[in-house]
């Protein structure tokens, strides 16, 4: 491959001759409008030469060769397909379209009525398009070759760019759309519907003669076997259901559980339980339609009248007897139908109020999740205290979830916050009495201190001789005594050279005459 610098070089050369200096393009676009103004008949134009254009009726002179001449002769051809294309427009406008036979009968007569409205309302859409189209296009054909309109008062622009260029031939080159064939898919459109009514009116009518044919042709006999096995199908059908209700729940609770575990199997859940439910809406139908069977049967029947026994004269006569006894039986199944329509409405009653509960059983018990859980992940107790459960604890849990649906849905969910919460309870506590332990032992410290303290500064001693005077209340005539003797032995040693003993001094415990050894031992 070659390198960018090199392909760069190439189209550097390749375009050298067409890239030219501003001064010098300047120059060649003053010359070309020279030029043209000698055609036009004034020596220069002050609008721009990309909007230069001629008139209608544009003919080549002699003057012109080369690539000028085929500009105007392409531009005449132009000009005579767009007059040859408004002419054919107008002229189908002209047209009376052929009006269609009016059909026969009623149906037929509002069908073709209302597609008639239709057609109308969609070609009323399309003249109005087309109007618009028109409208445009005269708008931008008007002056279009008018020089004169085009160049006065004009200022110079800027060269398009080559992107706006295209995207303009692309818009023009797009084809206008085909009246006459979107007429005839319509008309193909409304053929067709018309057939295919007459289909399912053949079909109707074929459906009304075989059940007219049908309800004459059973009897009495095939009425009871037939409301017989509506009874048995309907009791089982009633009894499924219920089975199928009441195991709901309890799958519903699994495949949530199962479903926030196991992601990847959403899609099939999905798909069985739509299954499920196809199956139950076509069962439902058929109920629904054998119990209108059932109805009618019931609604047409006819009281039987009741004659005297009489004696059979042949064979073929008892043969007729005993065809004829279920009709004779029939009044007497009427109680008992029409109790049984009684139980089914009343056992489809309950299933509908039990399906409804259990679903906005369902519906809350979902909510309910979807916020514990929005709670445990917004939640920092439960990450700080996370559940642990013994293993003899966790079988009994799957035992009670087994048996009980309510809790495996929102107790489950409930159960780490007890757990967490009681956690937390319990480390508050535990924290609560270590620091009541760690005060305590301070605070003994403390007191230890203090009485250390109180020992150096004799205040023990001080206490002591308290406890003693409060104790001893008739040794205090002595002490007085002894004191004044002391008193009167200082006063003779002299006061001002004997230092004064105070009480609860820390130096009190010392004798303070030490500095009177002499005078004590003459004395």
């Amino acid at each position: 491959m070659t390198a960018p610098a090199e392909v760069v070089s190439e189209f550097k050369s390749t375009l050298e001759p067409y890239i030219k200096p501003r001064e010098q393009v300047n120059y060649i676009r003053r010359i070309l409008t020279l030029h043209l103004g000698s055609f036009i008949g004034q020596e220069a134009t002050a609008a721009p030469l990309s909007l230069a254009a001629g008139t209608d009726d544009a003919s080549a002179g002699v003057e012109l060769q080369g690539v000028f001449k085929d500009y105007l002769d392409a531009l005449q051809v132009n000009v005579a397909a767009r007059r040859q294309f408004d002419a054919l427009l107008q002229a189908t406008r002209s047209e009376d379209k052929p009006q269609s036979k009016l059909p026969s009968s009623g149906s037929d007569l509002l069908q073709g009525h209302l597609t008639l409205l239709k057609l109308r309302q969609k070609r009323d859409c399309l003249l109005a398009v087309e109007r618009s189209l028109d409208s445009l296009a005269e708008y931008s054909g008007q002056n279009l070759l008018d020089t004169d309109a085009m160049l006065d008062g004009a200022a110079a622009l800027p060269s398009v760019p080559k992107s706006v260029v295209d995207s303009l031939v692309a818009e023009q080159s797009i084809a206008r759309p085909d009246l006459r064939s979107r007429a005839a898919q319509l008309d193909k459109a409304v053929l067709r519907a018309r057939l295919y009514s007459k289909q399912e009116e053949k079909r109707l009518a074929d459906l009304k003669a075989r059940c007219e044919g049908r309800s004459t042709a059973f009897g009495n006999s095939a009425r009871l076997e037939a409301l017989n096995a509506t009874r048995g199908e309907l009791i089982s059908w009633i009894e499924a259901e219920l089975g199928k209700a009441s195991t709901q729940e309890v799958g519903e609770s699994e495949r949530d559980e199962s479903a926030r575990e196991r992601d990847d199997k959403t899609e099939d859940v999905q798909a069985f339980i739509t299954k499920r439910l196809s199956t139950i809406s076509q069962k439902y139908a058929d109920y629904v339609a054998v119990r209108r069977e059932a109805l009618a049967l019931v609604s047409n029947h006819q009281q039987p009248s009741l004659s005297p026994p009489r004696q059979p004269a042949s064979l073929a006569e008892c043969a007729n007897d005993a065809d004829s006894r279920p009709a004779a039986v029939d009044h007497l199944l009427m109680p008992y139908l029409e109790t049984l329509l009684s139980i089914s409405r009343h056992q489809k009653a309950l299933m509908a109020h039990k399906s409804h509960t259990s679903e906005m059983l369902s519906k809350q018990s979902k909510n309910a999740g979807q916020v514990l859980d929005r709670l445990a992940e917004e939640s920092q107790l439960l990450p700080s205290y996370p559940a642990k459960m013994s293993r003899r604890r966790r079988s009994g849990m799957a035992g009670e979830t087994i048996r009980s649906s309510d809790h495996q849905g929102i107790s489950a969910r409930v159960r780490p916050w007890i757990t967490a919460a009681d956690s937390a309870k319990i480390a508050t506590l535990e924290s609560v009495a270590e620091k009541i332990e760690s005060g305590q032992l301070a605070l003994e410290g403390c007191m230890m201190s203090l009485q250390d303290i109180d020992r150096l500064l004799g205040e023990d001693s001080k206490e002591a001789t308290e406890d003693e005077d409060v104790a001893q209340p008739s040794t205090g005539d002595a002490r007085r005594v002894r004191g004044q003797n002391k008193a009167e032995a200082g006063k003779q040693y002299g006061k001002d050279n004997v230092p004064e003993r105070q009480r609860g001094d820390p130096w009190s415990r010392l004798h303070g005459n030490l500095g009177f050894r002499g005078h004590e031992d003459a004395a």
